[in-house]
């Protein structure tokens, strides 16, 4: 049930009890050098982090890959289990300078995507479901005048539901993680292409 109802709220401008009227905003790109580039998608969290919740960087790396390569013309994108096979095989990779790891990954440019908040509960209350995902995305461009610097950055942050400030009771882990890394992915996918978004008036 509440898969679905996630699937209903993600799909609308809102999801309350009254209906409101909405209209069409359109938002520009922030950054459009991804289009006809070869991309991967890494994901980096903490050590407590993944503790308690070991898919999140799978989860963020699916979504954002999905979004991006359905909406940037011409990117070619790394499949994100290719990505975390090689951040098993090189548990140094953060380390890494950023030019010589797009070389190592064989792509022209990365979303390097670090989590700083991931998490289904709201702080200290384990009975109330509220989600947040909050990261920073920069991006590698290997072919840069200077490829160890990021060419693009912002952070990202989301909350799911949308519409509730204070969270839910009635709600499980997963649909709440689905909720939060479906609308982490369409704000942090939407900075590298144009696009519309639907607001309440």
């Amino acid at each position: 049930m509440w898969l679905m109802l996630a699937s209903v709220c993600l799909s609308s401008a809102g999801c309350g009890p009254w209906p409101t009227e909405t209209q069409t905003v359109d938002v520009t790109a922030e950054y459009l050098g991804l289009a006809d580039q070869r991309l991967a998608v890494m994901v980096a969290a903490d050590s407590h982090m993944l503790s308690s919740y070991p898919d999140a960087p799978l989860h963020i790396c699916k979504t954002i890959t999905a979004r991006i390569a359905n909406h940037v013309p011409g990117v070619t994108t790394t499949i994100p289990d290719q990505v975390l096979k090689f951040q098993a095989a090189n548990p140094y990779w953060m380390n890494m300078r950023y030019g010589d790891l797009a070389k190592k990954m064989g792509v022209d440019k990365i979303v390097l995507i670090d989590l700083v908040e991931y998490q289904t509960h709201e702080p200290g209350n384990a009975h109330i479901w509220q989600g947040l995902v909050t990261a920073n995305l920069g991006v590698i461009d290997a072919d840069a005048p200077d490829p160890d610097n990021f060419v693009y950055y912002n952070t990202v942050s989301v909350r799911f539901p949308e519409t509730s400030s204070v969270g839910i009771i009635d709600a499980d882990d997963e649909t709440i993680q689905l909720g939060m890394v479906v609308l982490f992915a369409r704000k942090g996918g939407g900075l590298f292409y144009d696009h519309q978004i639907e607001v309440n008036d």
